[in-house]
């Protein structure tokens, strides 16, 4: 018969073997549920990897006080808040995935935004042991938080890179879907209203760099008279368009970097009697809720905004338990989303 190892073991209790580790070896430093002590020493007292439990191993696994996590969701832009439709339907995902958790896991959440007059003093004084990082920022501020919190993911669409937990729906691959949507139907002159990285530098913005890509790749030109760099919001979108339309020559089709931008750039529209789509099409980002009930519809490119935060939560524990020492990246997929904002036009001979 051959021995029973520590990878049998975390097998059969379906955790990882480091954690079978620290258990068998009532490591102090990094404990695990009162649950999972129990359910991995009863296994490895099954198989005979331990013919007698001590006793002292015994109480840990049935009268451990389980942990109590302090958990972070931090919204990192400085120009975006939670009331944004995306943001809020992700903190929505965040929010239901760990009130499933409720039953095996004590936490308390504390829900901030880096722009906060009291974050500066929250996190220098708080330990968090994992948090959930959302939005577009600053390297500087993606390096402050590694250096005080242990253990973070990043939920959104434009990806971080390196060693960090992602789960994204990634910006860059859906701004190429968007444009050649748009020259599929023929369009050529081709504008873009959203963050160039012009007016506000962020590390992690990928939908321009997709867009320009996209347009090389199709064989047009980047007609920078058609560019407008904006905030993703709907007053900025708004007085983006209105500069575009005092130019006198509008590009036949825009793509707006996201929904609440594309709504601003709609309404702007509208009150210069400027008909979507016959004299331009519209397509957006993200597929927010309002995306479907103005008139016209808003085509657009779909993001599984509550998966995204569902996931990361996921992610977040699993690192929390396993204490594993490797990053994971999930990288969920989007869809086009076809509705009344885009029309198809003669392509020139």
């Amino acid at each position: 018969m051959m021995a029973v190892t520590l990878k049998d073991i975390a097998k059969a209790s379906g955790v990882s073997i480091s954690t079978v580790s620290r258990i068998l070896n009532k490591d102090s430093l990094r404990k695990s549920s009162a649950e999972t002590c129990k359910r991995v020493i009863e296994i490895a007292r099954e198989m005979g990897y331990m013919s007698e439990v001590p006793a002292k191993l015994q109480i840990l696994a049935s009268n451990q006080e389980q942990p109590t996590y302090s958990i972070g969701c931090i919204l990192t832009s400085d120009h975006e808040s939670f009331v944004s439709p995306f943001f809020s339907t992700l903190l929505a995902g965040i929010q239901n995935e760990l009130a499933q958790t409720g039953n095996h896991l004590k936490y308390n959440f504390f829900v901030m935004n880096i722009k906060d007059r009291g974050f500066a003093h929250f996190i220098q004084t708080t330990k968090l042991d994992c948090a959930i990082m959302l939005g577009r920022t600053s390297l500087e501020n993606i390096t402050l938080l590694r250096e005080r919190i242990p253990h973070l993911v990043y939920a959104g669409v434009n990806s971080i890179g390196s060693d960090f937990d992602e789960v994204i729906c990634d910006g860059y691959s859906g701004a190429i879907c968007a444009v050649h949507y748009l020259v599929g139907l023929g369009h050529r002159e081709i504008g873009y209203i959203g963050s160039t990285q012009q007016k506000y530098q962020v590390f992690n913005e990928h939908r321009y760099q997709g867009f320009l890509d996209e347009l090389k790749t199709s064989g047009l030109a980047v007609n920078e008279d058609f560019v407008v760099d904006t905030f993703l919001t709907s007053a900025d979108g708004y007085e983006s368009m209105q500069s575009l339309i005092r130019k006198k020559t509008l590009p036949t089709a825009i793509f707006c970097g996201n929904d609440t931008v594309a709504l601003g750039v709609m309404k702007a529209l509208n009150e210069n009697n400027i008909s979507i789509p016959e004299d331009i099409s519209i397509i957006g980002f993200d597929n927010i809720e309002t995306a479907s009930y103005v008139q016209p519809t808003l085509t657009t490119i779909s993001v599984p905004t509550k998966e995204l935060g569902r996931l990361a939560v996921k992610i977040m524990l699993d690192r929390l338990e396993s204490g594993r020492d490797y990053a994971i990246k999930v990288n969920l997929p989007f869809k086009l989303i076809e509705r009344e904002s885009c029309k198809l036009i003669a392509r020139e001979r």
